[in-house]
């Protein structure tokens, strides 16, 4: 697809009927969700974000929250864990209309907590809460400042998708509007500390010149660089008022966090990456404010997919390569044609076979139609430089009764051989009855699974023992394959090879030899190891005399005896070089 333009408010239109013709192959039939709960009128229902998978001593876990009155949380068992399905209420977190999604880094589960407040009552506090197999009920996991609510005012109000690294440190954002924004860290011990006060970056009364409210984060824990979203509420814009078109409207930013420059009193240095501008980048929203929204905290994502950041606003997927300033594009612009998907929203999913996985809120009915009940898509990464090759896929459209409707994104699950399973959870839907309508749909959501299919990846194994000998000496040669067959020895050895075995061979000439064992994997294509022996020549054994035993005084037919002596060895010779050059072959 044509990197997006900014002289060009839909550039992306030139490509996009033939990547949706791609909707209507097989792939629809393929990757269908397994449904493995359908919630009731109960503690647990209506999840507005996927579960995620946490470990624990006796298998794994799907743990998740729901929003209402008061909270719920849920625990599905998976694999070898025991139990069934449980739920309850968590009266002591307040009443919660909107939530962000959960996180994990493998052991526990995090989930931000932001109360609804009606005038200046509040029905709980703002927090993050955590959770693990075996624990009674998730629980606050702040224990310092004692009062965060008084100690950060309104930039303390937790929203959209956080990030934890691998020792528990947690980072999220927070804000309400004019009232106050923040990014914030909770360490693994409970210390909370707020790295950034967009207030200080405000400029007259309502202009916030690197963002206003963090929608997504993304943290890149090799370099130590915290990537974010940030959006636009109750502004005058955000960002760089220059970087937007004549007649248009800044809608967000793209900033990054140097960790290692982190300050705890809200001054930590930040990079703006990019301003968004409404049109040019393909929002269709209504009002900009709606563009990276910030009520519905859960519905935005942001991943780090090499050197690119890929995210989602409010009716596209785009891609941006930092450092690269004319990198961005739009990779898809969601509800334009019938059978695509309408609001992408939650998280995505980078899998292990390379390619991002999503969903959306509703699937575009045909004209007159109201809208379905969302689909599930994939984007296959694309092989060029620039990721102009990426395509957009939709791989399954949810019907309300039999998967639920209203999917809320998507969580990472384990690799079992050659399949990966993704988890989600839809908000409505899942039983006989229910139905969608122009805003909404009826039931009380779904747990689902999807396995995806992993690229078979050929291995082959191949050594030498020893790799240096002296000549007469032997080596062995040993090796195995996998998921390859149609296997031959090339360069110094040849023949038909099993897939598995060992050789012992004795070179009879001394340098250096390579084995090569080439072999076909499962995708037709040649696949090939090789090894390299190195000869050492044996010590000299003759008698070392050098005499030839002639004389020399033979005359001319001694000279003639000698010349021809002399051809008959250099014939030989070149015989000895011809068949030194040639392959060893057993």
């Amino acid at each position: 697809m044509t990197p997006h333009s900014l002289t060009s408010p839909r550039p992306w239109l030139a490509g996009l009927g033939t990547t949706l013709l791609l909707i209507a192959s097989s792939a629809l039939a393929d990757v269908t969700p397994e449904v493995l709960y359908r919630f009731a009128d109960s503690a647990g229902k209506n999840p507005a974000s996927p579960p995620v998978r946490v470990e624990s001593a006796d298998g794994d876990w799907l743990l998740g929250v729901s929003p209402g009155s008061p909270v719920s949380f849920y625990a599905y068992p998976r694999g070898a864990a025991e139990g069934g399905f449980v739920s309850a209420d968590l009266p002591e977190a307040g009443m919660l209309v909107h939530h962000s999604p959960a996180v994990t880094n493998g052991g526990k589960v995090f989930f931000l907590i932001n109360p609804v407040c009606i005038g200046s009552t509040c029905y709980g506090d703002p927090s993050v809460y955590g959770w693990r197999p075996g624990d009674e009920a998730p629980a606050s996991l702040v224990t310092a400042p004692e009062n965060p609510a008084e100690e950060f005012g309104a930039d303390l109000t937790p929203r959209g998708l956080s990030v934890v690294d691998s020792q528990g440190t947690l980072y999220f954002g927070g804000g309400s509007g004019s009232a106050g924004n923040g990014l914030f860290r909770l360490s693994a011990e409970g210390q909370l500390v707020e790295l950034v006060d967009f207030e200080n970056h405000r400029q007259g009364d309502a202009t916030y010149l690197l963002g206003q409210r963090p929608v997504a984060l993304v943290l890149d824990e090799d370099a130590k660089v915290l990537y974010g979203l940030a959006g636009r509420d109750q502004s005058d814009g955000v960002g760089d008022p220059d970087a937007v078109p004549d007649g248009d409207q800044s809608m967000g930013t793209l900033f990054s966090i140097d960790l290692s420059q982190a300050a705890t009193d809200g001054t930590t240095p930040m990079t703006l990456l990019r301003t968004f501008a409404k049109d040019a980048d393909g929002c269709s929203a209504a009002s900009v404010d709606s563009c990276f929204h910030g009520s519905h905290t859960g519905q935005h994502a942001l991943v780090q997919v090499g050197e690119w950041l890929y995210g989602t606003s409010f009716s596209t997927l785009w891609r941006f390569q930092p450092g690269d300033s004319d990198s961005f594009a739009v990779v898809h612009a969601f509800g334009e044609e019938a059978g695509d998907g309408r609001l992408p929203w939650g998280p995505l999913v980078l899998a292990e076979d390379g390619n991002l996985y999503g969903t959306t809120r509703r699937t575009v009915a045909e004209e007159g139609a109201v809208d379905g009940a969302g689909v599930l898509f994939r984007v296959r990464m694309g092989q060029a430089d620039d990721h102009s090759d990426d395509q957009y896929e939709v791989l399954h459209a949810f019907d309300v009764e039999a998967d639920g409707a209203l999917p809320a994104g998507l969580s990472a699950g384990a690799v079992d051989g050659t399949v990966q399973t993704l988890y989600g959870a839809t908000t409505r839907g899942g039983q006989a009855g229910n139905t969608v309508s122009t805003n909404d749909a009826t039931g009380f959501g779904t747990l689902f699974a999807v396995t995806i299919e992993l690229p078979v990846t050929a291995d082959i194994q191949l050594s030498a023992d020893p790799e240096t000998l002296a000549l007469n000496e032997s080596t062995t040669l040993t090796w195995s394959v996998s998921n390859a067959d149609n296997c031959s020895g090339e360069g110094d050895w040849g023949g038909v090879k099993a897939t598995k075995g060992s050789e012992t061979i004795t070179p009879s000439l001394d340098g250096e030899l390579t084995f090569t064992l080439a072999c076909v994997d499962a995708n037709n294509e040649r696949v090939e190891a090789s090894v390299t022996v190195t000869v050492e020549p044996a010590e000299d054994g003759g008698d070392g005399d050098g005499d030839n035993g002639g004389d020399s005084g033979g005359g001319s037919s001694g000279g003639g005896g000698g010349g021809a002596l002399s051809l008959l060895g250099l014939s030989a010779l070149g015989l000895l070089t011809v068949r030194r050059r040639r392959r060893f072959s057993l």
